[in-house]
């Protein structure tokens, strides 16, 4: 079966119109009862790092490790020794949990 140049063209071509067509018409599409979600408030680093702290150093599975927290713009960094990856992963979990953290790069191992 062999299809022609000028059919493969105009098929391409109507698709493209069409593709075109639609998204200049999306936000025209937006229901009268939508209401924009609010923003989130902007902490600041300090308070970050102390919310941070706290959570993980009064969590019973977490408390006395030797855990050290960097917070730069709203990205939390964790390092530190832990017994297992099951308190890295409640490290993560509740670093994500802080109201204001943007991303958590966890640096922490086993020891």
């Amino acid at each position: 079966m062999k299809i022609s140049h000028k059919s493969l063209a105009l098929a391409v071509a109507l698709s493209s119109i069409l593709s075109i067509s639609a998204c200049q018409k999306f936000g025209e599409g937006t229901h009268e009862t939508w209401v924009e979600p609010p923003k989130k408030a902007v902490v600041d680093d300090a308070t970050l790092t102390a919310t941070v702290k706290s959570s993980l150093l009064t969590d019973p599975e977490l408390r006395g490790l030797d855990l050290r927290i960097e917070v730069h713009s709203g990205e939390i960094m964790l390092s530190g020794l832990v017994k297992n990856q099951s308190q890295i992963d409640r490290a993560n979990t509740l670093t994500w949990l802080v109201e204001g953290v943007k991303k958590v790069d966890n640096r922490m191992s086993t020891k």
